[in-house]
């Protein structure tokens, strides 16, 4: 008996620290929406592994929003917009770098933090003008056009400014062009002007170009455009509207079945982010030479617009997550190493490759390799640290402090193999829809045998709606 004991209280210690519950053992997180399902899936999936009951979670408001709460910046508090310097959320996340000014001016504070760049994406521009396909024979825009557009110096599709360049696009007379875009800080208002000004920028000889003063997060708009914040109203306007342009993530425009226009790169080829695919946006992110050598270095002038490569996707983000390097703000010990756990696997493939689904690449591995040494600089105290059980390991892989991927949850397995069933009807379903919009294009003032044909699709891509919504 006196045997058993031993052996059991030596297994006990194996499986490592018990915790301590004092506090609730959690990490909320806020910020960019962009990865917010790649965030949302991660931190579902790390909710399952770990044996204490536990609370992860992400808010999706804008690179904006996140950068102020996790700085606590131009808080409103009274009526006045205060700087309180208190972390509202355990970390943030950006498809932006914090300012140079704001980094500047926290680390003068003594609030260190590190930047975890830790995958690329990609912006588009979409449109809703019914009959125009995607692809080829899509909608080509230059950057100067979309600049004039924006800027309410262009206001109707049959511009001769936009016809010259799509010589197809049959659109009425004065066909109104509705123009969507963002509210609060964004990074696709960041990343979108910052294409608009790197390939068209206002000079003498060019007025009408993009201004450099308007290469913000959030501007002042031209009072023609309208206001769709967030990526779930930014599809609702294109949708609602007939005619519309706006811009969102790629593959948020993808996954919604929205039209995307094929936009000018760097060596004059018109493609959309889709043709360009993950060689052409991994292109854009070639150069690290502005990477700072730490993590806690200025990440500022960091970005990716107009470069240069036949394929190369002239709009890619690389976002970020912001993390604090003292964390003694969380109650629970236990939460500071959780949190760090949580910033690790985003680097592990087991976890990022996850996020394969929803458009976002792995950084290059060199900015890994400094994420990773930046993680390592973040203070949790004494606190337990989280290990990951990737093979079975007896006893120990029981522990409070160990991350088991033997551990499941049967709802999110499920919705996994739904997935994958619904991903190939979804893109049937797609493909359908760029039919149809090719044979309105094709059958557009005339009727007969091509608009049977279009509305045979039409009744068959229903079906396959309708098989689609049935498996959710």
């Amino acid at each position: 008996m006196k045997l058993s004991l031993a052996l059991l209280a030596a297994a006990a210690l194996s499986a490592g620290p018990a915790l301590a519950q004092d506090a609730p053992l959690s990490v909320a997180g806020s910020g960019t929406t962009n990865p917010s399902k790649c965030f949302w899936h991660i931190l579902a999936k790390l909710q399952e592994q770990i044996k204490p009951s536990a609370r992860l979670t992400y808010r999706a408001v804008g690179s904006g929003t996140g950068q102020k709460e996790f700085l606590g910046k131009s808080i409103d508090i009274d009526g006045e917009e205060t700087d309180t310097d208190i972390a509202y959320n355990d970390f943030g996340a950006g498809d932006i770098p914090i300012p140079r000014e704001d980094w500047e001016a926290w680390n003068a504070k003594g609030i260190e933090f590190v930047q975890l760049p830790f995958v690329l994406s990609a912006v588009s521009f979409f449109h809703s003008i019914p009959g125009v396909p995607s692809g080829e024979r899509g909608l080509n825009m230059t950057a100067c056009l979309l600049a004039r557009v924006f800027d309410g110096d262009i206001t109707t599709w049959d511009h001769p400014d936009i016809a010259d360049i799509n010589p197809d696009l049959n659109v009425a007379e004065d066909y109104p062009i509705y123009v969507g875009r963002r509210v609060l800080g964004s990074s696709s208002t960041y990343s979108i002007t910052h294409y608009l000004h790197a390939q068209c920028p206002q000079t003498e000889d060019n007025p009408r170009g993009w201004p450099l003063e308007k290469t913000k997060s959030k501007i002042d708009w031209h009072e023609s455009t309208n206001p769709c914040d967030g990526s779930g109203l930014m599809t609702r306007c294109l949708r609602d509207n007939e005619g519309a342009i706006g811009y969102i993530d790629s593959a948020h425009g993808h996954e919604e079945l929205l039209q995307e226009i094929r936009v000018k790169n760097f060596d004059g080829r018109f493609l959309t982010s889709k043709e360009a695919g993950d060689e052409g946006i991994q292109a854009a992110a070639v150069d690290t030479s502005k990477v700072p050598d730490a993590a806690d270095g200025d990440f500022s002038q960091v970005a990716y617009y107009n470069e240069p490569g036949p394929n190369t996707w002239p709009i890619a983000l690389v976002s970020y997550v912001y993390i604090r390097k003292d964390l003694s703000f969380m109650a629970n010990p236990a939460s500071r190493t959780l949190l760090k756990a949580f910033a690790t696997a985003l680097y592990d493939p087991d976890y990022i490759g996850l996020c394969d689904r929803f458009g976002h690449i792995p950084v290059p591995d060199v900015v890994k390799n400094l994420a990773l040494e930046g993680i390592a600089m973040v203070d949790t105290g004494d606190a337990p640290e989280w290990t990951f059980e990737k093979e079975t390991m007896p006893g120990h892989g029981m522990g409070d402090t160990v991350i088991s991927r033997r551990r499941q949850n049967f709802a999110l397995y499920e919705a996994d193999n739904l997935y994958d069933d619904v991903e190939p009807l979804k893109e049937d379903l797609r493909a359908l829809k760029l039919e149809l919009a090719s044979m309105k294009a094709q059958s557009l003032g005339s009727s007969g045998a091509a608009g049977s044909l279009a509305s045979g699709v039409a009744v068959g891509l229903g079906a396959v709606a309708a098989v689609v919504l049935s498996l959710y």
